[in-house]
């Protein structure tokens, strides 16, 4: 009985087993994207981001190797909207039909001056993705960058710890803003109501009469009320 496996034999079992590679071995953590990005290209981006980190110890290499995923991810991130930018463009010449039949004319062999004319207005208009591939491009650069800044934060906090260096710690993102002094009592300002809340300013009455200016004939009253006079 030969021990050799002759491996599938149908097109639907090679298509099976054709990935497996990546379940086992050196493939079994890479990034790479099998039939889309090459494993040479992974181990020289590996290779130069653990160069110029240089770890030391285990679980320095271990923030290296994420390093390492992440900027291979925003690499990819940069493919990904040219893809994007280029399945745009590729509707040009659909664009292009769509106006000449709106205006029922056909199409020359060769474009017109006007029609290039606007073949280079939608060339340029698709360099930017569309709505949603750019919110999710912006929205995974953005994750990967701060993920990225944090690993970078944690690694060279180790390196430090194992140089034992006492200078302050480099995790905080950000530094907490310094709480103002309390003002002197001659600096504090008026305290005053917003101008839509000011309390009205009390109307002040007319001085009284004197006894001696009054006129005796004319009634006396109160507060002004006619209703009010005294008989």
């Amino acid at each position: 009985m030969s021990t050799r496996s002759g491996g599938p034999k149908t097109n639907e079992g090679k298509a099976v087993t054709r990935y497996n590679a990546t379940k086992s071995g050196i493939y079994s953590v890479t990034p790479v994207v099998p039939h889309f990005e090459r494993q040479s290209e992974w181990l020289a981006h590996r290779a130069g981001v653990f160069a110029d980190l240089n770890p030391e110890g285990y679980m320095q290499e271990i923030i290296a190797e994420r390093i390492a995923i992440k900027t291979w991810r925003l690499r990819r991130l940069v493919r990904y909207e040219r893809e994007q930018i280029r399945n745009r463009q590729r509707n040009i010449g659909t664009d292009l039909a769509i106006l000449a039949m709106s205006e029922h004319r056909k199409l020359a062999p060769e474009p017109e001056k006007r029609d290039l004319e606007f073949i280079d207005r939608w060339a340029m208009d698709y360099l930017i993705p569309r709505e949603k591939e750019l919110a999710i491009l912006m929205r995974w650069e953005g994750r990967l960058t701060r993920e990225l800044r944090l690993d970078l934060l944690h690694l060279e906090h180790m390196k430090r710890q194992r140089r034992g260096d006492k200078r302050q710690p480099l995790l905080s993102l950000a530094e907490p803003e310094p709480f103002a002094p309390p003002l002197r009592p001659d600096e504090e300002p008026e305290s005053r109501p917003l101008g839509g809340l000011a309390e009205p300013e009390p109307v002040l009455s007319a001085p009284m009469q004197s006894e001696q200016s009054r006129d005796p004939a004319e009634p006396e009253s109160l507060g002004g009320n006619p209703a009010l006079r005294l008989s």
